[in-house]
């Protein structure tokens, strides 16, 4: 089974004016030979002090699916909101299956001076604008879609270990999602590169109620279950 990428987990809680703080439960389910099987968790933090953020996720797999396979992978972004827009100052992220450390690196951004460093002693120029991690361009991605209501497209330099590229997501639809026995009315975002598509809540902020993933041979679908703000 190839590794699971959380990158797809970092998500948002935010209003057009400020960040909101926000913890948020989710259960990861797969597609397998054995059917669509909830094999794990994760949990996303927002905390807010006036305009400074921390935003971490904490994702692993359940004990009784150990043995096929164990995966772990923390992240963690820092940064401050300035006038609606999120400027993201660090990232770091460790990622384990079984054992072995897979990933484990920090990224230091300074926005200010258009570069990024990275722990591995990388170090990227970037260009005039925006310069976001792999958590905080959720947040970025939640701002704009409040505060621009008829865009359909956003677009962001994202910075990781393999150094800065642009994303871009796409606003795809309305859709109706059951979440716990309720029907949500969300917006459907896609993301072609990451072969990523978040089903945002249209009433509360864009928040993603449902996730989906497809890592090579397999899809993977987190469903939010529990929601403290």
């Amino acid at each position: 089974m190839k590794k699971i990428s959380f990158l797809f987990l970092s998500f948002i809680f935010s209003n057009a004016l400020a960040l909101s703080p926000y913890i948020g439960t989710y259960e990861l389910y797969a597609d397998t030979k054995m059917g669509n099987l909830k094999i794990g968790t994760a949990t996303l933090n927002l905390d807010v002090i006036e305009d400074q953020f921390t935003f971490t996720t904490e994702a692993k797999t359940e004990s009784l699916w150990k043995a096929l396979y164990d995966y772990s992978r923390s992240e963690k972004s820092t940064g401050n909101e300035v006038d609606g827009q999120v400027i993201n100052k660090y990232f770091s992220v460790i990622e384990k299956i079984k054992d072995e450390v897979k990933k484990n690196y920090e990224i230091n951004i300074a926005t200010d001076k258009n570069y990024a460093i990275s722990s591995t002693g990388e170090e990227w120029e970037i260009k005039p604008g925006l310069l976001v991690d792999p958590l905080s361009v959720y947040l970025a991605l939640s701002n704009d879609m409040l505060n621009n209501p008829d865009q359909n497209e956003f677009t962001y330099q994202v910075v990781d270990q393999d150094g800065v590229k642009y994303l871009e997501f796409r606003v795809d639809g309305n859709e109706m999602i059951e979440i716990n026995g309720s029907e949500i009315e969300t917006l459907r975002v896609a993301c072609n590169e990451l072969e990523l598509t978040l089903n945002l809540s249209a009433k509360d902020n864009f928040q993603p109620v449902k996730i989906h993933k497809v890592n090579g041979k397999t899809e993977f679908t987190m469903i939010l279950i529990e929601f403290q703000g």
